[in-house]
């Protein structure tokens, strides 16, 4: 009797859990992020149940066995929000919820960035100038940002001035001082680019930029150099200037260092307009600046202000002009050469004569550039620039050093001078081909450059019979007197009679995804 009755119940449960099995539910659904996204792994529930799941990497899930009634179904994920849906399950049936956006969660996010912030010295975006409009972390290219904090926490004061320090794989040719940069790189001397411009007319140039008017400092390694159109596959460095921020704002500075460095210099930022649309920039630098090595200096003084004005919600015009004045020694002092082999003569030696004329650069670049976005997807971009560099000064190399080490010093002309004026249009697009994301960028560059140097005219400012001798150095009057360079003559003819024309003109375009 006991056994009957044990079976009796068996299968009156049975009974109620096949009829309960036949009368449940389910629910299915997708759920995907404000950008299209599939958001997978976010945490699916229903509200006030043990019922839960977790979608899969395509956003998929999927609930089973579910009892008829209504539900609430709350979606959850850290960095989204969380999200609820009224549903309702019918026996029998599988309840498919419409596709879930979920979108990003300002709270979580707004502490994402504190936290990034850690390390000031890292720049996730490129500038403008550089022409991407991806963060540096989806750029395909090998790019190192030397940011502003990380100029003026290490007091770099000009291009030549250790910037590179920060930056693997490049090294500075130690060539006339703090004339020119030229950086190396992979093998070859990487394009010097200022505000998304190519501003090398020859080997020799530019003049090394101020850091008063710079901001940022950004190296493109290897083939990406082509990225930028009049490129190099070695690489690139693209000096991006200071703009107005919107901020009013000033900064002044003074620095005092060894071998007689005075330098000030002031950063200007604010408002033109009250509503504002008219916004400014002002940089201002002078600096007095000796060496370890007598008679040597390095006085500049640099202006930089800059305009921006808000045409209309889409579209915004800047116009910018960097002026730099070098007065400087001459600049083949920084060479010392002896016939005993390296490290014969003192640190501090030198050739260079006291009242030898100096070096005086003037640099000049004026920019005009005009955005346009059409929607948040879609942006055009017109720049036009005009360079100007004109150099009055000379070089000084030995013609001949005898086996005692006695030389006879000779100082050469060292006059050049370089026009480039050039242009550019570029689109950036950001669309999408099914769950393919383009960012699209495409341009066209032209350019006219012409330099023209001379160097000539020679005089040795030593005679056979008066060398000069390094265990004696007389840094006074030579005793063949200075150079007196002959400038009757216009400066293209006689860069034409020894070889020292360049022109350069060029169109060209380009296209990536």
């Amino acid at each position: 009797m006991k056994i009957k009755m044990k079976l009796v119940l068996v299968a009156i449960t049975l009974f109620i859990g096949i009829h309960v099995f036949a009368q449940s539910g389910g629910i299915k659904g997708t759920v995907k992020t404000s950008d299209g996204v599939a958001a997978a792994y976010v945490n699916i529930g229903l509200k006030g149940t043990a019922y839960g799941t977790v979608a899969n990497n395509k956003g998929e899930y999927e609930l089973k066995s579910i009892p008829p009634g209504n539900y609430s179904l709350l979606t959850s994920f850290v960095g989204l929000e969380t999200k609820e849906v009224a549903l309702e399950v019918k026996a029998n049936e599988t309840t498919q919820v419409p596709e879930i956006i979920l979108k990003e969660n300002a709270q979580t996010f707004q502490e994402v960035v504190v936290s990034s912030n850690t390390n000031k010295y890292n720049r996730n975006t490129p500038s403008q100038t550089l022409r991407l409009n991806t963060p540096l972390l989806e750029v395909p290219q090998n790019i190192q940002v030397v940011t502003a904090d990380a100029l003026r926490d290490q007091q770099v004061i000009s291009m030549s001035d250790g910037a590179i320090r920060n930056v693997s794989g490049a090294v500075r040719m130690e060539h006339w001082g703090d004339l020119y940069t030229n950086i190396s790189s992979r093998g070859s001397q990487i394009q010097a680019f200022r505000n998304g411009f190519n501003v090398v007319a020859s080997f020799w140039g530019p003049l090394t930029e101020d850091m008063s008017f710079v901001d940022h400092i950004e190296f493109v390694k290897g083939p990406a150099g082509f990225m930028l159109s009049n490129g190099d596959p070695s690489g690139l460095y693209n000096v991006v200037t200071k703009k107005p921020t919107g901020q009013t704002k000033g900064e002044a500075s003074l620095t005092m260092g060894s071998f007689d460095l005075y330098r000030g210099s002031l950063d200007l930022d604010g408002k033109i307009s009250r509503n504002g649309r008219l916004l400014y920039r002002l940089n201002v630098a002078a600096q007095n600046k000796k060496s370890f090595r007598a008679n040597e200096y390095n006085n500049r003084y640099a202006i930089a202000p800059v305009i921006s004005y808000q045409l209309d919600e889409k579209t915004k015009l800047t116009l910018e002009y960097n002026y730099q004045h070098a007065n400087m020694s001459d600049v083949g002092s920084y060479y010392v050469y002896s016939p005993t082999g390296f490290a014969t003569l003192p640190v501090d030696f030198t050739t260079l004569p006291a009242g030898l004329p100096a070096t005086n650069i003037n640099d000049h670049s004026v920019y005009a550039i005009i955005d346009h976005k059409f929607n948040d997807n879609w942006k055009l971009t017109g720049q036009l620039s005009r360079f100007y560099y004109y150099q009055n000064g000379s070089s000084m190399w030995p013609n001949a050093v005898f086996p005692d080490g006695k030389m006879i010093r000779s100082v050469g002309i060292w006059e050049p001078q370089s026009d480039m004026t050039m242009g550019q249009l570029l689109v950036n697009g950001d669309v999408k081909t099914g769950a393919v994301r383009h960012r699209i960028l495409g341009g066209v560059d032209m350019a006219n450059k012409a330099y023209m140097a001379d160097w000539g005219q020679s005089h040795a400012l030593d005679t056979v019979g008066g060398e000069f001798d390094p265990a004696k150095p007389n840094l006074g009057l030579p005793n063949n007197g200075y150079p007196q360079f002959d400038y009757s003559t216009p400066l293209e003819q006689r860069a034409q009679a020894v070889g020292g024309l360049i022109d350069q003109r060029y169109a060209s375009g380009y296209l990536q995804d």
